[in-house]
């Protein structure tokens, strides 16, 4: 049973409203914080780093208080699994993804227009505080739809579109779905080796986890600048 801060909301309806009411709070408070200055991509990413350990705090809280039948379930959540989704959670997950993908998809050119800097974007009459933040509530209600059901599987969206951008460019029209492309492949090879490893299988977040931190790694290392040019 779940509890939805939506009234009457169905279980599975009512998971990932959650998910989605919460997913908006730290895009909330990146734009409290850029009403008293500017942020960069960088303070962006630092202040959700900070908030992202903000709320894991508060499900250790919640993990240590709740009755010890529900740790399993919760331990499940946090690594990540694709065992807990079943059948009748796939419309609604395919539809979300569907949905918010096309609305990023079709924000591609702004993206585009964002590589020359905010000033050059400025000057071609796009404002690029609202691009960002626009993208950023994107991304976290089109991760939330995915990440309700699954949990936390580390690393999917952090290397697929870097190592999509090796491929195809940095030309958004194509880095959007192939990063799609590429993070489906990867979880689905992650999930793969999940199930054959040890005697009942391990959680696919360890095994993402695994494989997507040294290949991150070595991204960051060994690639010549002009491949995230």
């Amino acid at each position: 049973m779940h509890i939805s801060i939506v009234p009457f909301a169905p279980d599975d309806m009512g998971v990932v409203l959650n998910a989605y009411i919460f997913s908006l709070i730290p895009v909330a408070i990146i734009v409290i914080i850029s009403k008293f200055r500017k942020l960069t991509p960088m303070s962006m990413i630092l202040t959700g780093i900070a908030v992202m350990f903000l709320f894991s705090s508060i499900s250790q809280i919640i993990m240590v208080t709740a009755p010890s039948e529900s740790m399993a379930d919760a331990y499940s959540w946090r690594v990540g699994s694709l065992d807990v989704i079943r059948w009748k959670s796939l419309p609604v997950m395919l539809i979300s993804t569907l949905f918010f993908s096309i609305l990023l998809y079709a924000f591609s050119k702004k993206l585009n227009v964002m590589y020359v800097g905010d000033r050059s974007t400025q000057t071609l009459g796009e404002n690029p505080a609202n691009i960002r933040i626009i993208t950023l509530v994107l991304a976290s209600m089109l991760t939330a739809g995915l990440v309700s059901y699954t949990g936390t599987i580390g690393f999917i969206g952090l290397v697929g579109p870097h190592v999509a951008r090796i491929f195809v460019g940095s030309n958004n029209r194509y880095l959007i779905p192939a990063a799609a492309a590429f993070g489906a492949a990867f979880i689905l090879i992650a999930d793969s080796i999940a199930k054959i490893s040890g005697a009942n299988g391990l959680p696919v977040g360890v095994i993402s986890s695994m494989i997507g931190g040294p290949m991150f790694m070595w991204i960051l290392i060994k690639q010549r600048k002009n491949v995230w040019a």
